[in-house]
């Protein structure tokens, strides 16, 4: 069964071997960097008598659907005294990060997990960054500290998730208030292996999905995607869209045998009411209610978001209205078809006529064969940035290689859709509730407005 689970939760894309990734380590911390550091790690040494390590059993993961306020979730509890968060998705690769390099020792795996040099892994660089020589002291505490420790616990799964979290948090001076504080978690994506990891290694962890109005939700998710493609693999725009639609097909329920655990959080009221909503999680968590609650920071720093030329810290409430501008008004339809159970069970404003199931077959076959505006998007950046300087080279394969590509994402997307389509049709889908007392939102869309700099 081991086996099994780890080849499920080990990504195709941990490309660096353990020899590569140390020699980042060294290249990073030096040869021998403990000499100049030893009242630093005396210093985290007492901070870490602080922890009951044997008693630590909360966790709280986050996940989400589609572009849905997860890192927003995340970011107020950032000041809570009794909380560890890593900022945005430092935390979501330490599974795939224990399974992955099984062969390394405790103190390697510490110091290596931050030199991934990814997105989700990024300890010293960006807003948020550390200080490397601090995140190494407390490495050195730890493996000081619990030097006469059993070995069976050292290496771990459940010993290198909580020393990733208390490293981090020691490495930036912070102790929290109790001993056992709640450790916030980046899970993010929808995985099953991961949460049964979760709640294995953490006995009372509890689940929050958060969600949006699904247009919104497929409408941010595509824009995000197309804005961190990188230029100089163009091919990979038309990915885009699939993925965008992907990721709300099937990620719209509780994790197999974690409902009980699971609450779901919309992200329009993270905005409208965000003191309901954590004042509501705090008292499910058996956390005090702090204003704390309230402040959108990572590392005591606001977590900052810019869009459209915007730049804000913390709930707006122009978020919560409907925003559409990479889907025309025939892919919003084909998303009321398709979703129709989404937007009435979650309380979100969708077309009356769309309760009648003949209205949504027919809705959806008129519009399912008919390319979306975002595979338009996408298709344009593809063949602006890849077929045509293709051609002008003379590299005729390469033109032609795109353009099949194109037809392939529609097929996809076909493959993609229609079976979903089905499924809820037939048999029904088994949604993450919400709470029924809150009014439905109700939407000014966005779709008509012009956006510049689409592609």
């Amino acid at each position: 069964m081991l086996s099994q689970l780890r080849k499920r939760i080990r990504p195709a894309n941990l490309n660096p071997s353990a020899e590569e990734i140390l020699l980042r380590v060294r290249a990073l911390f030096g040869a021998e960097p403990a000499k100049d550091l030893r009242p630093a790690i005396a210093e985290k040494i007492e901070h870490l008598r602080h922890y009951d390590l044997p008693a630590m059993d909360r966790a709280l993961a986050i996940l989400t659907w589609g572009r849905a306020g997860s890192l927003l979730l995340a970011s107020y509890f950032d000041g809570h005294d009794d909380v560890i968060v890593l900022p945005e998705l430092c935390s979501q690769r330490v599974y795939d990060f224990f399974y992955g390099y099984p062969s390394l020792p405790l103190r390697d795996k510490l110091l290596a997990y931050p030199v991934l040099n990814s997105f989700e892994t990024r300890f010293f660089e960006g807003t948020f960054a550390i200080s490397p020589a601090q995140y190494y002291a407390a490495v050195q505490a730890i493996v000081e500290h619990y030097a006469d420790w059993p070995a069976e616990f050292l290496e771990s799964r459940r010993a290198f998730f909580l020393f990733v979290h208390i490293a981090y948090n020691i490495a930036i001076g912070r102790q929290p208030a109790g001993s056992r504080p709640l450790i916030v978690y980046a899970q993010h994506d929808w995985d099953d292996s991961v949460a049964r990891c979760l709640v294995e290694d953490f006995p009372q962890a509890k689940f929050v999905h958060t969600i949006r109005d699904p247009i919104s939700s497929c409408n941010g998710m595509f824009r995000y995607l197309l804005g961190r493609i990188d230029e100089d693999l163009p091919r990979t725009y038309i990915r885009a869209p699939y993925s965008a639609l992907e990721c709300l097909t099937d990620n719209d329920r509780p994790l197999v045998g974690m409902e009980s655990r699971t609450r779901t959080v919309r992200f329009e009221d993270l905005h409208r009411d965000p003191a309901e909503v954590m004042r509501t999680l705090a008292d499910w968590l058996d956390l005090s209610y702090q204003p704390t609650l309230l402040d959108s920071t990572f590392n005591g720093i606001p977590y900052v978001v810019s869009r459209d030329g915007a730049s804000w810290s913390g709930p707006r409430v122009e978020q919560a209205q409907r925003h559409s501008s990479g889907l025309s008004p025939m892919d919003r339809a084909l998303l009321f078809a398709l979703l129709y159970e989404n937007f009435t069970a979650w309380n979100y404003s969708c077309p009356k006529i769309f309760r009648h199931q003949v209205v949504r077959w027919v809705v959806f076959v008129s519009l399912v064969l008919l390319p979306t505006k975002m595979e338009i998007i996408a298709a344009r950046a593809l063949f602006t940035r890849r077929t045509l300087p293709s051609l002008r080279r003379g590299r005729i394969a390469a033109a032609v290689a795109s353009l099949l590509g194109i037809g392939f994402c529609r097929l996809t997307i076909i493959g993609l859709l229609v079976p979903a389509f089905l499924r809820r049709c037939l048999y029904g889908a088994t949604l993450l509730p919400v709470d029924h007392k809150k009014q439905p939102l109700e939407h000014r869309d966005d779709g008509a407005r012009a956006v510049r700099n689409e592609t």
